[in-house]
């Protein structure tokens, strides 16, 4: 059995791990149906593992939580997510909630009789061909579309019945319970300016309505978690390093005290193709009164443990990338994924299930490679190389973000290109998470210091492995397609094939229509368009689009609002016109996600796509 472009049919995904009934793990199982008549679709369920996998449920669920006598999970209804709850002592679940324009969100409280709710309340929906009213920003959000025109609110469900406990200006964040039960933390922004930068504040919300503010108003908050003492941990920081900046995990005390236990690159921030669904990777106590946290170090997620008092331990190995984690009857389990393997649920760093143990073929380990950079710094890589002796067409591979990483996970694209005849480059330039503070921050540098890093780290593998420097394709999505553009625009006759997935060609067109733009814009460039046009233009590769003579394919989908369609179609058409050999794979229905969760059969094509081009080209 080879690596085909069919063999995603064949993979199941593990997600959203947690702790289930008589201390067994519980999870989201996610395979492909192939209908007869329909096209294919992913099919997720909940599952628990006691020595062999057991499903829970028929029908569609997600987002699963036990508490009491109930598993509590969202399913959509009418297109719009619902929350449900499965009885354990038997029966079909039943469905909880009824909001119109569905749930963002749930947490049940310490004794299981309320719920709260992240939802937009009695907002109904305009039909399709209805027109919308706005007065806030963002009016769309990929993979989500257009938003409602109501701001996200917290409600609270107690004996059947769900009321508004906090209406805002602005949308509702994130929730959780204290730990008695009588109330709840969140956040959220106070003004549209806070909104525009990405500024969280914290507050406390009692089960009257009481609303007090607890600290925040200087950036990002994520996963509020409360300790035994009264006290709350969370990561934070105030975007003193632009975009790259990386969280702070921080204790405050019930007395109002704070102070930071660790600093890292939090959460998973590693590549992968090959995951449907999330995971458990925000601070959460321990039974151990250690809190557990996700932290990505040098192209793997590992997980840490870390005491209020600041001192940390690593408790998953380095080999392994932790997608999830739980805590159940004192036992750690992880979803967890490696160089050649998906999710697999481990326990200790056994392997307890592996969903894809018959699907997927034996794959080789990507060579890691270390290079030393002129600066004094280290590029962390990795080199695939197909059989036979050489010397071998070369894809240098840049991943999106900028700031995410490659590592130690699965990249089954990158085994097709390796099983298709072509040696894939794929490295972590500045701007990857994972390698500290000074190494992420890309902040006004974009095209600068990250083409010195990827074009020396594919110099020095092509000097150390037997591969063809004349045909060198260069490819990548997202920031990854930012810098296809801005390398084949920059050095014209360095490479022989390009392809441009979902990328930016113009910084002044992508600040006002992608639904992150003026935020993420202004971090990363440091300009706004009636500021600093020239910094946009400087930076764009629409401004070197003339030199241009790779023969690319560009891949766009139609639905994507976190880089809009229209930075392909310009591309394209630029590169047309010129009469450089180029191709529009544009793709319907699909958003920025259509190469890690987009409908299979058209996963499926854009690998189809990529394959021909590369065959032809190079």
């Amino acid at each position: 059995m080879g690596v085909t472009t069919d063999l995603l049919y064949q993979l199941r995904f593990l997600s959203d791990l947690t702790e289930g009934p008589a201390g067994k793990p519980l999870f989201v199982y996610t395979d492909i149906e192939r209908p007869e008549k329909d096209p294919p679709r992913y099919r997720s369920r909940l599952a628990t593992w006691d020595g062999e996998l057991r499903l829970l449920t028929q029908g569609e669920a997600k987002a699963p939580f036990w508490r009491g006598e109930y598993i509590y999970f969202t399913r959509k209804v009418d297109k719009a997510s619902q929350l449900f709850r499965l009885p354990l002592s038997g029966g079909e679940a039943e469905q909880v909630t009824q909001f119109k324009a569905g749930i963002e969100g749930y947490k049940v409280s310490p004794d299981g009789r309320r719920i709260a709710l992240l939802t937009r309340g009695e907002y109904e929906p305009p039909k399709p061909d209805e027109p919308r009213i706005y007065e806030t920003w963002p009016v769309k959000f990929d993979a989500r579309g257009l938003l409602p025109g109501q701001p996200r609110e917290l409600w609270l469900w107690e004996n059947g019945q769900a009321k508004p406990l906090v209406k805002l200006a602005q949308d509702v964040e994130e929730v959780s319970w204290d730990l008695v039960g009588k109330g709840l933390y969140f956040t959220a922004s106070s003004t549209p300016q806070e909104r525009w930068g990405w500024i969280l504040r914290a507050y406390h919300v009692g089960l009257d309505g009481q609303i007090n503010e607890l600290f925040g108003g200087v950036g990002p908050i994520v996963g509020l978690e409360p300790t035994p003492d009264g006290g709350l941990v969370y990561l934070a920081h105030a975007w003193e390093r632009g975009g790259g900046t990386e969280h702070k995990l921080y204790y405050r005390s019930a007395d109002g005290q704070v102070r930071v236990l660790a600093q890292g690159s939090f959460l998973n921030s590693v590549n992968s193709d090959v995951r449907i669904g999330a995971g458990t990777q925000t601070p959460r106590m321990g039974p151990d009164g250690r809190i557990y946290v996700v932290v990505t170090q040098e192209g793997s997620a590992r997980l840490l443990a870390v005491t209020l008092e600041g001192q940390t331990e690593w408790v998953s190995p380095a080999a392994l990338n932790t997608l999830g984690f739980a805590i159940c009857d004192h036992r750690l389990y992880t979803l967890s994924e490696d160089h050649t393997h998906g999710a697999r649920l481990t326990c200790g760093g056994e392997v307890l299930y592996d969903p894809n143990a018959d699907a997927l073929p034996s794959l080789p380990t990507p060579l890691e490679v270390r290079y030393k950079a002129p600066e004094g710094h280290t590029v962390q890589g990795w080199v695939l190389l197909p059989e036979g002796p050489g010397p071998h067409p070369v894809i240098l591979y840049i991943h999106g973000g900028p700031h995410t990483a490659f590592g130690n996970a699965l990249m089954l694209q990158l085994q097709l290109f390796r099983a298709a005849g072509f040696a894939v480059a794929y490295c972590n330039p500045r701007g990857s998470t994972g390698y500290g503070q000074d190494y992420t921050d890309l902040a006004r540098r974009w095209g600068d210091i990250d083409e010195q890093d990827l074009l020396g780290f594919l110099d020095h593998v092509l000097g150390q492995f037997p591969l063809d420097a004349n045909r060198v394709a260069v490819a990548g999505g997202s920031y990854g397609g930012y810098m296809t553009n801005w390398l084949t625009a920059r050095h014209p006759e360095r490479f022989k094939a390009a392809v441009t997935d979902r990328s930016i060609c113009n910084w002044t067109s992508f600040y006002g229509a992608a639904d992150i733009g003026p935020r993420f814009t202004y971090l990363q460039l440091g300009a706004k368009p009636w500021e600093n046009p020239e910094v946009l233009w400087q930076k764009s590769p629409l401004s070197l689009a003339h030199r241009v003579q790779t023969p690319t394919l560009v891949v766009h989908s139609e639905q994507d609002h976190r880089c809009p369609i229209d930075q392909g179609e310009t591309w394209y058409t630029v590169l047309l016109q010129k009469g450089v050999p180029t191709r529009f794979f544009r793709v319907p229905e699909e958003g920025h996600e259509l190469s890690r969760s987009g409908r299979p059969d058209r996963r499926i094509a854009r690998l189809n796509a990529y394959l021909e081009w590369f065959k032809k080209y190079l």
